[in-house]
């Protein structure tokens, strides 16, 4: 989403977060760690319970739902 906003001109590639705060958030793949540190900073995820990100589990469509109006409600509006 990120790359996607930045080629259509849509926004600036500003804002980072810690993924430090997260329990997890160290697991966070090297090449998802910008994406991820943005995504959180713009309000689009905020994690699951416990304070974690849960980088190697697998999405479900329900968070998955929840990520599209993330960006939508922040971001496209």
């Amino acid at each position: 989403m990120q790359g996607v906003c930045f080629i259509n001109g849509m926004l600036a590639i500003t804002g980072t977060a810690s993924l430090a705060a997260f329990t997890d958030g160290a697991g966070t793949s090297g090449w998802a760690q910008n994406a991820v540190s943005w995504a959180v900073s713009a309000g689009i995820i905020s994690g699951k319970s416990g304070n974690r990100l849960d980088p190697t589990g697998t999405a479900s469509r329900a968070e998955i739902a929840q990520i599209l109006m993330g960006f939508h409600r922040n971001i496209l509006q």
